[in-house]
């Protein structure tokens, strides 16, 4: 996940922090799109596991209907 909030970060002049929540939103978002099996390949090809439980809570996800 930090390569990609890296990059992110410095290819859209955004901080870290931003890029790192958008990162997060991204997957939550996935997840709502896919069907569930492929939960688990987001967290690993977007290195969700690094996110930490606040900022999970923070941004609301993972309660989509």
């Amino acid at each position: 996940m930090e390569e990609l909030i890296k990059r992110m970060s410095e290819k859209l002049g955004i901080s870290e922090e931003i890029a790192r929540k958008a990162v997060i939103m991204t997957a939550d978002y996935l997840k709502y799109k896919l069907p569930d099996t492929f939960d688990r390949q987001v967290d690993v090809i977007l290195g969700l596991p690094e996110a930490t439980e606040q900022e999970v809570k923070e941004l609301g996800l993972f309660q989509i209907p």
